[in-house]
């Protein structure tokens, strides 16, 4: 990635914390509530959740263009990295 396109998505996720809050903290708590609803006995991690988000952004780019899904593709990846790299640490 060059150094243009990282300062701008590090941007957009400063911007969408200040939004919704901590990444991590939410994509937790949605792979708790998709646990629960799928009747799953352990929570799926949240670096898993966001993954997800990832495939639903790459079908979505597939239907039709828009520069916002491969942006925010990136951006779930970026961050399911970083979530998964924490959590290999543990």
């Amino acid at each position: 990635m060059e150094i243009n396109l990282q300062d701008k998505l590090k941007k957009i996720r400063e911007v969408k914390t200040e939004e919704y809050g901590p990444f991590s903290s939410n994509m937790n708590s949605i792979g708790m509530m998709w646990s629960a609803l799928l009747g799953l006995k352990n929570p799926i991690p949240g670096w898993l959740v966001s993954l997800m988000y990832v495939a639903a952004k790459i079908i979505r780019a597939k239907h039709k263009y828009k520069t916002d899904n491969y942006i925010d593709a990136e951006i779930y990846l970026h961050q399911a990295k970083l979530m998964q790299e924490e959590q290999q640490k543990k």
